[in-house]
Parts: C-alpha cells; sequence; structure tokens
C-alpha cells in the first residue's frame, strides 16, 4: 500500500468516526413520509459531526432529510420528476450525490457532500437500478400525457351565436377516469396528481 492509500484510508477512518451513531431521522418519522404502497430501499447518513442529512431512498422517490439544532426539514424528489443523478468520489472528501430535478415542487439542484465512501458507493447503485426503471414509467407517462393533450384539443366548428356547445358526454368523462385511474394504478402520477384529475373531470359533468 503506497503513502497516498494509507492517508486515503486515514481520511475515511477519521470520517467514520465522527458520523452520527444513528440516521438523522428516526423509524417512526421515516413511516410518517413514505405512502401507502411505497417501499423503503436504502438510506445513507453525511459522515458530519452535526447536522447530518440523511437520504432516504424509495421505490418512487429520493427524500432528503436535513436534522438542524431548531428544526428539522425534508425535500422529496420523485423519479418522475429527475433529469439525473450524478456521483462522484474524492479521497478526500468522500462521496458526494448530485440530484438534479426538471419537474415537481423542488425542481433544481440539490448537492449532497461528505457521504461515506463505500456506503455511499452500494447506495448509488441500488438507485441507479431504481433510476433505470423508472426511464420506461417516464417514457409512457410522457406518452400518456401527449395523447390526452392530443385528445383535448381537437379542432372543431364555431358555434353559432346562441347555440350552446356541446359538452362532453358522460361516456368520454367515465373513459378518461379509467385513464387516469389506471395511471394512478401504475404509480405514474401520485395520489394528490390523481385526485386533481379526477375533481377535474368530474366537474365537467
Amino acid at each position: 500500500m503506497g503513502i497516498f492509500d494509507k492517508v486515503t484510508e486515514k481520511i475515511q477512518q477519521t470520517r467514520n468516526a465522527i458520523r452520527p451513531r444513528f440516521m438523522s431521522v428516526s423509524e417512526e418519522e421515516i413511516k410518517k413520509y413514505l405512502a401507502a404502497g411505497e417501499d423503503l430501499v436504502a438510506t445513507i447518513t453525511q459522515a458530519v459531526a452535526t447536522s447530518a442529512k440523511t437520504i432516504l431512498l424509495s421505490n418512487e422517490r429520493l427524500i432528503v432529510f436535513e436534522s438542524g439544532i431548531m428544526k428539522s426539514s425534508f425535500k422529496d424528489y420523485y423519479f418522475r420528476d429527475i433529469k439525473d443523478v450524478k456521483f462522484e468520489t474524492s479521497a478526500f472528501s468522500g462521496s458526494t450525490i448530485t440530484i438534479n430535478a426538471d419537474k415537481g415542487n423542488n425542481a433544481g439542484v440539490i448537492i449532497i457532500k461528505d457521504l461515506p465512501l463505500e456506503e455511499s458507493k452500494q447506495f448509488y447503485s441500488v438507485l441507479q437500478e431504481i433510476e433505470r426503471n423508472w426511464w420506461e414509467k417516464k417514457r409512457k407517462l410522457d406518452l400518456e400525457e401527449k395523447r390526452a393533450i392530443a385528445g383535448g384539443s381537437n379542432i372543431s366548428m364555431t358555434a353559432p351565436q346562441g347555440v350552446a356547445s356541446p359538452s362532453p358526454t358522460g361516456d368520454d368523462i367515465e373513459s378518461k377516469l379509467i385513464k387516469v385511474k389506471n395511471l394512478f394504478d401504475k404509480g405514474l402520477i401520485t395520489n394528490e396528481e390523481y385526485k386533481a384529475r379526477k375533481e377535474k373531470l368530474l366537474n365537467e359533468l
């Protein structure tokens, strides 16, 4: 083992020694964050002594939980909204995971540094597998959205003045409700999005 390898190993041992003994979020809190049908797959916590961030990886999203002295907070990033996730390693600063979301409530870039080296490699490997599975789901979701937009923007003749435009029939709305429910069942839209789309369609009756 060369002198550089020895220094690197020593740095990692020191970083692991100052890691929090427990995650910055309890199991009880994790259960509160997970939705019905959502499974926790892996977790990782920064190798810092205080105010450590914990990344929760589920089959649906990444949740970044930050525990501070005065308060705690979290941001979640659904895989359907994530553009990409980057992983970098350094002998001096451990690993860094960068999440780039181009959609959703927390659209933007978040960088989590100081992650333990070996644990983060395993964590990212699992994350990649879930991300690959989501590419196909995202493709199908995009196709469904494009079809919905195309179906809702058909060119029609302008109705004469005094004559009301025909409203969607019950059968049309029912078929759209079924499509929305199918999207929800496949995990392509969240429960909130499903409720919002369903309510919009029911208001057209």
